[in-house]
């Protein structure tokens, strides 16, 4: 079993992949193993039956054949299913096989062989049709890259079993005998076709192709599936190693019959040297075209086989010219054919099917189709018309053939350049829609109040009537009189919430200097602080040096300078990247991150000088990733995946890793920024570009260090792969627990550390107490909670004498948190549990804990039995509050049950006639929240409806 683990990882196969895996390659042997022995076969029976020369004309009646089918099966892929296609595909060749066999058991003609020399093709067609589509189909643009050789190597296997054998087998057995073991062959692999087709592509994939062919597969000429000049890169990339294969070829059997003449001996040789062949074939696939395409990408894999007909070919040239066409000159055509034999199976083909990867999805069989038609016979056809021309019209002998192959690999070279930099374009230059986060509004127009003298919004600033007070504010916001400003400062100071409001929007309207610092006291006040933004806002650039200034006087209160932040990051212009620059390297990494991120909002690319700074930054957030690996490696026996403690250790990972991708925005340019649209319905996606886009933009030391989060699929693989750059230390399940407790506040957040306290329960008080103690004196309210909770359970001893110390000292705040839990009846009214319940409310999801933690810590808690009345009358006095509910439910007059993950909006629940005094139909926990909480976040209530704006962590 670890042997067979070891193999896997060795051939870079995942658990998930191995049923698909072992069905094609079960297919790829016996496909392999029927078309080897029927090559063989028909081709040293063809070339002792005719002359040379007789070749070209087949390359061309092959090619008119090929073409022609290739249109067929443009035209069924528009009425048919994948599925029954390509089954069907394999059905005719069967039977077709199976008449020419009887009509040369009948006739005994050698014709037979001529016209199955031409089938040979159509045994090519049909493969590219099945097995090569289905990877298409069924694999993604990595998948593709990783497994395309691999799967193929049961056809190299099957295939050296048979080129070996035929030599013995010629001897033995009849002609016609060796053509019926290739057709059972055939029939296995028709078999093996249909389980994948019936357990890997499913029912509803199978319908929505045909829905989508029906509809949008027209001729290419008149449309524009792909991009025109990428369609024809890969177009001639198809057409050209069939035309070289057939070139080659003709070279290569000329040769071979004069070497030798008698027809068992010819087949002999070609089993033998195919066999040689298929073996190095083998090796390359299984060993080294992943290495090879991991480390120089699909560029290798296009070039390798021109470059190495361009040796062979020259040195081919050279001899010949110097010495005639003599065993040297025999042996390196010799070299080419094996070229396109190993080399092109092994490494060419498999690469040049990722070309078809950037293509659209539903685009990509279609297109795939008709080149694997087209291209391809097309390529045969050039063949035979050429060689018709430079052979039996021009009478060229093979040397000067060799000379003319030599710049065709030229212009072969010339054309792989070229396709693998469209390739390149192709998925550089893939768009992608990012949500737009709408503006928020002012909430100030003139149509709000009425048109009044300035004397009279003057005298109503100080009107004990609210609604005067409101229409002053937003009176003297549109006034351009000079005193304006200083009428406002006394309404920017007003008790009532909706007239400071309303001041500090007009403050913002009127962007007076001397109304600066008040709208700078507004942002320490949660009530004011996202008005006073949107106010800073408004004032734009003229207010950045003021906010630069209290941003360096109060470097110590990080939610003022983080807010400060996001003001002037949405100021935008030069000055305000100017202020980001010189805070990249801010020693508080809180506020780095911020700044990091603002710059890349603002597409700042980063200088020579920034760009060591944040690869710096970038392993810094890499060893955390790394550290958080190897935490949830070492918990993972103990813990469920969807435990408390693994799920934020997943969140953490991810809040990580969108920090990396920002600084490889910031240095690399803006391409990364999809990583932001990473989630589980366009996973393999996204993934699949950012790992193109990091093989083209980043250096190695870099892709190396970003690809085991991209491309691996499991904890154990991506964790192995990140201790070869930042080793971890393997812990207990205790030693990790307090790791992470101990872990610094910038690198992983404070709600996941109290969760891995409150697993600190389950441990003896002589190994916990300390750090329980250490941990409940925090000024953090979340973890001093959560340490205080176990510590009581754990060590109530010590419990109690750090409450008598903290009453001794007259510390209320750590008093306040301790009192409570002495009648706290479970672990669930501990805020980080409280925290999780409010996460599972799909509209709050996706925030981050912060704004989970802004709600928690600012609502009304209420938490009722089962037929309890509860009168809420008394706590929604004000009509801009919400309820939120996290489980149970509630029934309310006019408008009934009100259930788990529902927000509604106390104002409209009044307009309906609700009177406040629900009953609880079961256990229920809810939440009564001011709109402003939500409306800072971007969360809507209305009644039955909930719309959040923002999905931003």
């Amino acid at each position: 079993m670890v042997n067979g683990k070891r193999i896997l990882r060795m051939l870079h196969v995942r658990k998930d992949e191995e049923k698909l895996v072992s069905f094609l390659m079960g297919y790829s042997f016996f496909m392999g193993g029927a078309t080897a022995l029927f090559y063989t076969v028909v081709a040293s029976s063809f070339l002792t039956s005719f002359e040379r020369q007789i070749l070209p004309q087949v390359y061309i009646a092959g090619g008119v054949l090929v073409y022609m089918m290739g249109i067929g099966i443009t035209r069924l892929q528009k009425k048919y299913s994948f599925n029954k296609l390509a089954e069907n595909m394999l059905l005719f060749l069967i039977i077709s096989l199976g008449l020419f066999l009887i009509a040369y058991y009948v006739t005994g003609s050698r014709w037979v062989f001529f016209f199955l020399f031409i089938w040979n093709r159509v045994f090519v067609l049909v493969n590219g049709v099945t097995f090569w589509a289905v990877v298409a189909k069924l694999f993604n643009l990595q998948q593709s890259k990783r497994l395309s050789s691999l799967i193929n190597t049961g056809e190299v296997i099957s295939s050296v079993g048979m080129y070996l054998t035929i030599p013995i087998l010629v001897n033995l057995v009849s002609t016609e005998t060796l053509l019926l073991i290739a057709v059972g062959m055939l029939i296995i692999c028709s078999f093996l076709l249909r389980s994948i087709h019936r357990n890997f592509v499913t029912g509803n994939e199978e319908e929505k192709e045909i829905d989508t062919e029906k509809q949008s597969i027209p001729a290419f000429e008149n449309v524009e599936i792909v991009d025109r000049v990428y369609y024809r890169n890969i177009f001639l990339l198809a057409l050209l190693p069939v035309f070289a294969l057939f070139y080659v070829e003709y070279i290569f059997f000329s040769e071979s019959r004069a070497v030798f003449p008698n027809k068992e001996l010819l087949a002999s040789f070609l089993g033998f040297f195919f066999g040689i062949s298929a073996i190095i074939e083998m090796v390359i696939k299984t060993f080294l075209y992943n290495k090879l395409i991991n480390k120089y990408g699909i560029r290798a894999g296009i070039l390798i086989l021109p470059l190495s007909l361009l040796f062979s070919f020259t040195i081919a040239t050279i001899y010949g010219v110097g010495y005639d066409t003599a065993a040297v000159f025999f042996a390196c055509i010799a070299l080419s054919r094996f070229f396109m034999s190993a080399v092109r199976k092994a490494i060419a083909e498999p690469a040049y099917q990722v070309l078809y990867q950037p293509i659209p999805a539903r685009f990509r069989l279609s297109i795939q189709g008709r080149i694997e038609g087209r291209a391809k016979s097309l390529g045969g056809l050039l063949a035979g018309i050429v060689l018709i021309l430079l052979v039996n019209v021009l009478d060229f002998n093979v040397l000067v053939l060799t000379i003319i192959f030599l710049l065709v690999t030229l212009i072969w070279i010339l054309l792989s350049v070229l396709g693998q930099s469209s390739y390149k374009r192709m998925v550089r230059d893939r768009v992608f829609n990012f949500p737009v986060k709408a503006p928020k509004g002012t909430m100030l127009s003139k149509a709000m109040v009425k048109e009044k003298p300035y004397d009279v919004l003057t005298s109503q600033v100080f009107s004990t009537r609210d609604e005067d007070r409101i229409e002053a504010a937003i009176g003297l916001g549109f006034s351009k009189r000079f005193t304006s400003g200083k009428n406002l400062i006394p309404l920017l100071q007003d008790s009532n919430p909706k007239v400071r409001e309303a001041a500090i929007y007009s403050a913002g309207q009127l962007g007076r200097a001397e109304l600066w610092p008040y709208l700078m006291e507004q942002l320490d006040q949660d009530r004011f602080s996202t008005a006073a933004s949107e106010a800073l806002k408004m004032v734009g650039t003229p207010v950045l040096k003021q906010m630069e200034k209290s941003f360096l006087n109060h470097g110590d209160r990080k939610e003022r300078c983080l807010k400060l932040l996001e003001i002037v990051e949405e100021i935008g212009g030069n000055d305000a990247v100017k202020f980001m620059r010189k805070n990249l390297d801010n020693p508080d990494r809180l506020l780095k991150d911020r700044v990091i991120k603002a710059l890349c909002n603002l597409g700042y690319t980063c200088n020579s000088t920034e760009q060591l700074i944040l690869l710096t930054e970038l392993d810094d957030y890499l060893n955390i990733f790394a550290w958080l690996l190897a935490a949830q490696y070492d918990l993972i026996d103990v813990y469920e995946r969807e435990s408390q403690i693994m799920l934020n250790l997943e969140r953490e990972k991810k809040w990580i890793m969108l920090r990396a991708f920002t600084i490889l925005e910031l240095v690399y340019g803006s391409r990364f920024h999809v990583i932001t649209l990473l989630d589980k319905e366009n996973d393999v996606d996204i993934r699949d570009y950012l790992i193109e886009i990091a093989d083209l933009l980043l250096p190695e030391n870099v892709k190396n260090k970003i690809l085991p989060f991209l491309d691996c699929d499991s904890l154990t693989e991506m964790q192995a792969r990140y201790s070869v750059f930042f080793p971890q230390a393997k812990l207990t399940v205790e030693e990790r627990l307090m790791d992470i407790i101990n872990k610094d506040y910038t690198r992983i957040s404070r709600w996941t550390k109290a969760v891995a306290i409150k697993e600190l329960v389950h441990y003896p008080k002589e190994n916990v107490t300390a750090i329980l103690v250490a941990n409940a004196v925090s000024s953090s309210k979340v973890i001093s909670e959560t340490a205080f909770y176990v510590l009581r359970i754990v060590n109530p001893e010590r419990f109690g004498s750090v409450m008598e110390t903290m009453i001794k000292t007259r510390d209320h705040f750590h008093l306040a948190i301790m009192r409570p839990l002495e009648w706290l009846a479970t672990q669930e009214d501990l805020l980080i549990c409280k925290l999780r319940r409010l996460r599972s409310i799909h509209l709050l999801s996706s925030l981050s804990n912060g704004k989970l933690q802004k709600i928690l810590l600012n609502s009304v808690y209420f938490n009722a039995e089962a037929m309890d009345v509860i009168d809420l009358r008394k706590h929604t006095g004000k009509a801009d509050m919400s309820l939120i509910v996290t489980y149970g439910n509630l029934f309310f007059s006019k408008i009934g049950s009100v259930g788990a993950g529902e927000i509604w909006d106390i104002g409209e629940m009044k307009d309906l006639g609700v009177v406040m005094i629900p009953n609880a139909l079961e256990n229920t926990e809810f939440y009564l929240s001011e709109n402003y909480l939500l409306q800072d976040l971007d969360i809507k209530a209305n009644r039955t409806e909930v719309l959040m704006t923002d999905n931003g962590i």
